[in-house]
């Protein structure tokens, strides 16, 4: 909402100083006005006591001229008669209404006791004039008995109204100390108000000055998060809140940008490192694969294998034999290649499975689940479902009396590639499990562990960094394994630096 008051602050005093000085003049001119105010009813109180004494006075100013005029027959005291005479009758009023008040009765009485005075006054400078000596002898004594009767019903009236005037001192008087009292309340409601405004000022000045203080503290310590000032002062104040303000954010803006240089600096410095880590796992896994295509310990037991079914046997089995040998002796060293094409690597399992009944008729069950469409569509990592039927081969079926069961299962869910190998061997403890799973880059040792299931997991997230669910292991203590691979068929491998 837009205030009431101008927003700089020369306007806003001077508009103070203007408001202190209209409550002043108006005080001032409330005290004057009821002070006429008071003047006139008390001049209005006393107006016919002053009626009735100038009446009485006119009175007298027409008794001795009489009287002189009289004694004297004096032209001047009959002249100066004549002209009071008619100046009191245009003093007394000619209407004169009947009201219900007594004091306006008297004096209409007193009106009319004057008639008779001023008609008798006349008939006597007629009775002297006609030189009627007897006449206007009774006729002097009855108008001054009329004289005195007037002058003296006048003084009763007047003590009559002065009575009456006491009790309306007293309510004069309660007037005038409610004049007083309406006058201090109106003097204090001035300071008041005047305070306030000055109080109101003064606030507006102070409170964004102490958060500019405020806010210059913290930001001398580093704190740049904190708020805007939003300030409503005047205008003066709120242009340095806004510059403060413009100040603060610009600073906390280069610091963000220098920080973010810094944060990119080191993003690249970051990438280096891992640009060489990712070169000599590359190289890393480069050789894990030809060291899985040409593990020792497998090629030492199918050939001790070969050997002893040699000497058994005719020559049919041994042939099947040898003929699946060769085959994955070949597919394991004619491809040198980070990703092969489906089928690669499903004939490569297939020979890999031959071996294994040969080698273990009784003992293990192998099953491979496929969709013949699948294997020319699409590609994957090489030497990556082998090394993990190798590790159940080694690591499942340990103290396990009863026949083993590996399952290989290739299905496609668009757009993922789902490449299961499933056992029901003794299983693989949770705390290795997250060990397993665990990105690393950090150096191995040539062990068969790294060469086998290890080495694929690795693989997998070298190739798919952003794919974090790559590969997954499920596993139950006596219940077995799976080992379930999903290779995003949209997603580009990183297979270069």
């Amino acid at each position: 909402m837009k205030s009431f008051f101008p927003n700089s602050l020369h306007s806003r005093l001077l508009t103070y100083f203007i408001m202190s000085l209209a409550f002043t003049f108006f005080f001032f001119g409330f005290m004057l006005m009821n002070s006429i105010y008071l003047q006139e009813v008390a001049d209005e109180r006393f107006a016919n006591e002053r009626f009735l004494q100038n009446i009485k006075d006119e009175l007298s100013n027409i008794q001795e001229p009489l009287e002189k005029y009289l004694t004297t027959f004096s032209s001047e005291a009959l002249s100066k008669l004549l002209f009071t005479t008619e100046t009191l009758k245009e003093t007394i009023p000619s209407q004169r209404k009947i009201v219900a008040n007594n004091q306006e009765l008297l004096k209409r009485e007193i009106y009319f006791l004057i008639d008779t005075y001023l008609e008798k006054a006349t008939l006597l400078v007629e009775q002297k004039r006609g030189r009627k000596v007897t006449e206007y002898t009774n006729s002097f004594e009855e108008i001054t008995k009329l004289y005195r009767y007037i002058g003296k019903r006048i003084d009763e009236i007047s003590l009559q109204g002065f009575r009456g005037q006491l009790e309306e001192y007293r309510n004069f008087l309660i007037l005038f100390r409610k004049v007083q009292i309406y006058s201090l309340l109106l003097i204090l409601a001035t300071i008041g108000m005047s305070f306030s405004l000055l109080t109101n000022a003064v606030i507006s000045i102070s409170v964004p000055m102490q958060q500019l203080s405020k806010m210059a503290g913290k930001i001398s310590l580093g704190d740049f998060n904190i708020p805007d000032i939003n300030c409503k002062s005047v205008n003066e104040v709120n242009q340095v809140a806004e510059a403060f303000n413009d100040m603060k954010n610009s600073i906390h803006h280069y610091i963000e940008a220098l920080q973010k240089q810094k944060e990119f600096e080191q993003e690249i410095m970051t990438e280096r490192v891992r640009n060489l880590k990712m070169e000599q796992l590359l190289k890393r896994m480069e050789l894990y694969t030809m060291q899985a295509q040409m593990n020792p310990h497998f090629l030492f037991n199918t050939l001790n294998t070969g050997v002893q079914l040699a000497i058994v046997e005719e020559a049919e089995k041994t042939t099947d034999f040898m003929e699946n040998l060769a085959a994955l002796f070949r597919h394991n060293l004619r491809e040198k290649k980070f990703f092969v094409p489906l089928r690669h690597e499903y004939d490569g399992l297939v020979s890999y499975f031959n071996i294994l009944k040969i080698r273990f008729p009784k003992s293990l069950n192998l099953t491979i689940d496929v969709d013949e469409s699948l294997l020319d569509r699409f590609t994957c990592p090489s030497m990556i479902i082998q090394p993990i039927v190798e590790n159940s081969v080694i690591h499942a079926f340990k103290n396990k009396e009863s026949a083993g069961t590996i399952s290989v299962r290739i299905d496609y869910e668009d757009p993922l590639l789902i490449i299961s190998v499933k056992d029901d061997g003794v299983g693989i403890p949770d705390k290795t499990v997250k060990e397993l799973l665990k990105p690393t880059t950090h150096d191995y040792r040539l062990s068969s562990k790294v060469m086998g299931l290890e080495n694929v997991i690795q693989r997998c997230y070298f190739f798919y960094p952003t794919c974090k669910d790559v590969i997954d292991i499920k596993s139950k203590p006596n219940k077995g394994t799976e080992i379930i691979i999903k290779i995003h068929t949209e997603v580009k491998p990183c297979i270069e630096l």
